[in-house]
């Protein structure tokens, strides 16, 4: 069944801003036979609305969210390779994993929002990226009105970035499914000094106790509700800007990130910058992790998207580094 409405349809819980927005319709396939027809009318594509921000009210949305279910493909003795509807909850499906003996994705635990939108936004968290495990995304695409399936070769999966973020594709192509492979045996990983520090040195080989580990030390660093999780990407740095940065800010902390490149976290920036806690109108730099903008439960749009533009003037004012959003903004748009 398809659910669709028209006129000032509420989105509030359908974006995890909560924002008092509406859209002229809503379109809710729940069978992908259904969306061709839907997706011509569409504007725009989410998820379950995890990593956007809409700036008023909005015309046409189709959520792929209501899109269920899984099978195996393929299954040996070290792996499965299986395929996944993207309306899926990613949390959601890293506990099935772990109940189903399929590893891999323990680190990626708790993250906000669907499987297909985990492959449009390559997540990543404490040492691992969801790119290393997929196989292929199938999908319809609008520009040439048929089914395709693109190889994860070709979905260009980089920081917090595929294909699917690219102009030609956004809002055209519509993830409907996406394989993965996954490995039988459990191999934790534990780089990130949170995790390792966090876990039960008894448990470590415990994909139950990782997960558990992963989840809270999210809870405590995140908001429940009112957010979009990180709001911008933690920025890459050439050897020459990350020298001229630390000129600024000796103690500044940085990683490899490919050769040449260095990646320094926005949180640290944006602390230094004095802003935690900051807040324009409902929305505020959250208290205990900076990278992150809250409605505080009065917000508007525009509080948030102000505070946004804020933060990344005075980041740029102090350290001479743009932050990028993470965060997709939706523009309205009149038809």
């Amino acid at each position: 069944m398809c659910a669709a409405a028209s006129g000032g349809i509420l989105l509030r819980e359908y974006h995890t801003f909560s924002l008092p927005v509406t859209a002229k319709a809503l379109l809710l396939p729940t069978r992908e036979e259904e969306v061709p027809t839907l997706a011509r009318r569409a504007d725009y594509i989410i998820g379950e609305g995890s990593n956007i921000l809409p700036l008023g009210p909005m015309p046409v949305v189709l959520s792929t969210r209501d899109l269920k279910g899984y099978k195996v493909r393929a299954e040996n003795t070290d792996g499965v390779e299986v395929e996944v509807f993207a309306g899926e909850n990613w949390d959601a499906w890293v506990r099935l994993c772990i109940a189903r003996g399929w590893h891999g994705l323990e680190n990626l635990a708790g993250i906000p929002g669907s499987v297909g939108g985990a492959v449009v936004q390559n997540i990543g968290a404490y040492g691992i990226e969801l790119a290393p495990f997929l196989v292929e995304v199938r999908g319809w695409n609008r520009r040439i009105e048929d089914w395709q399936t693109i190889p994860a070769e070709a979905c260009e999966m980089g920081y917090r970035t595929s294909l699917f973020q690219k102009s030609a594709w956004q809002d055209q192509f519509i993830i409907t499914r996406v394989v993965l492979r996954l490995k039988k045996r459990f191999e934790p990983v534990l780089s990130y000094p949170d995790v390792n520090q966090r876990i039960d040195s008894t448990r470590k080989q415990d994909p139950w106790c990782l997960y558990e580990t992963v989840r809270a030390i999210r809870s405590e660093k995140l908001p429940s509700q009112g957010s979009a999780g990180s709001f911008f990407k933690n920025p890459v740095l050439s050897e020459a800007e990350l020298a001229s940065l630390k000129a600024k800010a000796p103690d500044v902390p940085f990683y490899p990130h490919g050769a040449g490149f260095f990646k320094v976290p926005a949180a640290w920036l944006i602390d230094r910058a004095g802003l935690k806690g900051y807040r324009v109108g409902g929305a505020q730099v959250h208290v205990r992790q900076p990278l992150v903008i809250v409605n505080t439960g009065s917000a508007i749009p525009q509080d948030i998207w102000g505070l946004a533009q804020y933060v990344q003037t005075k980041v740029y004012e102090k350290w001479g580094v743009l932050l990028e959003p993470e965060v997709r903004i939706l523009f309205p748009i009149e038809r």
